[in-house]
């Protein structure tokens, strides 16, 4: 089956734009098995051990998972929203600095050490600087290369970076009103897993290394490669799990609530849906769209030898608070059949509709958004192929 996918849909408020999808499926882009009965950690890490390990059974996150703590900071209050994680790549010279302030961020060294102020962070180190205050980047020991992450509003650039935004969170829901920020580095071990376990605030995830089947309540299964990002709301039950010879790693960046436990074990709600047939790793890829965030060919086309019987689609809009969200959307077949339209309340989860109708390929309209560089954060398609 065919279907498109889009990783940037523009359209106005009002009128539809399209995207075809491949495979009797979509893939959109945009936060494994251990014991479910370990303990809690303590609802703060005011004072974690030399090495940096945070526990819950084997790690922070349950399973065989090592988590290491890079940074983590009380904030007093947030910011104006709506919120996200936005994160800039930054190249220093030997010897060059920048100074500058801005709302509350983790550092991370990415190559090469990496000097904050006085302090030194080897590669592959974090460090938090707090709202407002003015700090100094600098290279002391040769070229640097450090990644900033902000607690900001979507798409913002922070003075005195001249850089662009190397990926950004979806704008974050239900943070807790003084949260408990943690930076945090996890490592799967080959054929390794987390618990599935929920949070007490939202997560966000960056693929650093390796690949990994990520698995939440709201998504289902993807299967995860460097560079790519996810994030799960509150209370969201999660789980990654390390299929391959090699060891996994990514980035974690949470807003906690510090009264309550940092990781709590949980077990995953059967949708009885199946696999989604949206995902690349299910046979699915971009047959063309309207526009492409990422730049990529608009006119690529896949297709699978059978026809699927779609039983149920489903669609989370991304946003950037006042705009670029999709209120509105139907479906259109190979065989010129419409299915919809389907509404879309919010971005703060995936919406899932139930249909009856057999296609090889899948046209996503949308008819009704607030303007803006409007999208999808995730697309699904659940179904069966005919023989």
């Amino acid at each position: 089956m065919d279907i498109k996918v889009n990783k940037k849909i523009a359209a106005g408020r009002g009128g539809w734009t399209f995207v075809w999808l491949v495979a009797a499926a979509v893939f959109l882009v945009a936060c494994g098995g251990g014991e479910q009965t370990v303990a809690a950690v303590a609802p703060t890490f005011a004072a974690p051990p030399p090495s940096g390990q945070i526990s819950m059974g084997g790690g922070a996150l349950g399973g065989n998972a090592a988590t290491t703590v890079l940074a983590q900071a009380q904030l007093a209050q947030l910011p104006a929203g709506p919120l996200a994680w936005v994160t800039h790549r930054v190249e220093l010279p030997a010897g060059a600095e920048m100074v500058h302030r801005h709302s509350t961020a983790f550092v991370y060294a990415a190559q090469g050490e990496h000097g904050l102020d006085v302090e030194s962070l080897p590669e592959g180190r974090g460090a938090a600087v707090m709202e407002g205050i003015e700090h100094r980047h600098h290279a002391p020991g040769g070229a640097s290369v450090f990644w900033e992450t902000r607690l900001d509003r979507s798409g913002s650039v922070a003075a005195g970076i001249d850089s662009d935004v190397l990926f950004e969170s979806p704008v974050l829901v239900e943070i807790p009103a003084t949260p408990f920020a943690v930076f945090v580095l996890v490592v799967i071990p080959p054929g390794g897993a987390t618990s599935v376990h929920t949070h007490p605030g939202p997560e966000f995830i960056y693929q650093l290394s390796g690949g990994i089947d990520y698995q939440n309540d709201i998504i289902g299964v993807r299967r995860m490669t460097p560079g790519d990002v996810e994030g799960i709301p509150p209370v969201t039950a999660v789980q990654k799990r390390n299929p391959t010879g090699e060891d996994a790693a990514f980035l974690s960046w949470f807003l906690v609530d510090s009264s309550q436990p940092f990781a709590s074990p949980a077990g995953f709600n059967d949708t009885a849906l199946g696999p989604n047939l949206a995902l690349l790793e299910n046979g699915a890829s971009v047959a063309g769209v309207s526009s492409n965030f990422g730049g990529g060919t608009n006119d690529s086309a896949f297709e699978l030898p059978s026809e699927t019987n779609v039983t149920s689609v489903g669609f989370w809009t991304r946003t950037m608070g006042d705009s670029a969200q999709v209120n509105l959307f139907r479906v259109t077949t190979d065989r010129g059949e419409t299915y919809g339209p389907f509404s879309v309340d919010d971005a703060t989860t995936i919406y899932r509709f139930d249909t009856r109708f057999t296609a090889k390929r899948l046209r996503f309209e949308l008819l009704d958004t607030t303007g803006g560089n409007t999208g999808a954060v995730e697309i699904e398609v659940y179904g069966e192929p005919m023989p």
